[in-house]
């Protein structure tokens, strides 16, 4: 059931053009913490989360839900197209 949630958001994320990785790194910048200090945070590698950010790959619904939370916001701010 989990894979297909994701495939589901994976497929929204992409026919919509969702900006996912522009806005984590915006979130990031604004929170003014450095990518290792998320990806500690968050218990992932820090390659992973720079691959969120570059668009190389997509979180799933727990890693947004956890990115939400450390960055105070909801994943509807996350998954928009204009967070700036």
């Amino acid at each position: 059931m989990r894979d297909v949630v994701d495939n589901k958001i994976n497929q929204l994320m992409n026919e919509s053009g969702f900006n996912i990785a522009r806005n984590l790194k915006i979130l990031r910048k604004e929170k003014n913490v450095t990518q290792k200090e998320v990806a500690r945070h968050l218990n992932i590698d820090v390659t992973t989360l720079s691959h969120y950010e570059t668009g190389i790959r997509m979180p799933d619904i727990d890693t947004l839900i956890a990115l939400a939370r450390y960055y105070d916001t909801d994943i509807n701010r996350i998954i928009s197209n204009n967070l700036e």
